[in-house]
C-alpha cells in the first residue's frame, strides 16, 4: 500500500541524516553501503548528497524516503545512487531526485551526467531514459555478483 504525504522537500543531506540514510540504504539496496561508506561519501567535498524528506499531516517528525548521491569530477557529475523507499516507488520521486541533482550539478558548472545501472534494473533504466539519458555501452561483470552495468549519460548544456 502506497502512502502519500502532503509535504515533500528535497534538501542537501546533513550530518544528522546519516543514520536515517543508512537505514534507508539497508531497505533499498541488495548490496547496501556500510554506515562508514555513507559517512565517507557524505564527507567527500566533491559529493552532492540530497535527501527527499516528507512529513505526514499531523506528524511531529519528518521521514527520509529517498536520497541521491553523486560525485562531481571536474565538469562531470557521476550519479552513484538513487534510492526511494519501496513503499513510495512508482510515484515519480526518483525523477524528482534526479532533476534536483541535475539542477545542483548545473549550478556547479557540470556539463555532463553519467552513471552505471544494473542491466536487470529496467525500472531505473526507464526513469533515466525518460529524463533523456542515453545508453553508452555495457561494463561486463561490473557488479560484485557478476551482473553487467549499463553505462548511461546526459549532456547538461
Amino acid at each position: 500500500m502506497q502512502t502519500f504525504f502532503i509535504d515533500k522537500t528535497i534538501r542537501p543531506a546533513t550530518l544528522y541524516d546519516i543514520e536515517r540514510i543508512y537505514a534507508l540504504e539497508q531497505t533499498c539496496n541488495p548490496n547496501p553501503w556500510t554506515r562508514e561508506g555513507v559517512a565517507e561519501e557524505f564527507s567527500n567535498p566533491n559529493s552532492i548528497f540530497l535527501v527527499l524528506e516528507t512529513q505526514a499531516p499531523h506528524a511531529t517528525s519528518s521521514q527520509i524516503i529517498g536520497f541521491i548521491s553523486a560525485a562531481l569530477i571536474l565538469d562531470e557529475i557521476h550519479i552513484l545512487e538513487v534510492a526511494v523507499c519501496p513503499n513510495h516507488r512508482n510515484a515519480g520521486l526518483g525523477s524528482l531526485l534526479i532533476n534536483a541533482l541535475l539542477s545542483s550539478a548545473a549550478a556547479k558548472n557540470a556539463v555532463r551526467a553519467c552513471l552505471e545501472v544494473r542491466a536487470a534494473n529496467l525500472p531505473a533504466i526507464r526513469v533515466y531514459e525518460k529524463r533523456g539519458f542515453g545508453r553508452d555501452g555495457v561494463r561486463k561483470g561490473y557488479y560484485q555478483d557478476g551482473e553487467d552495468a549499463v553505462l548511461m549519460s546526459l549532456e547538461l548544456f
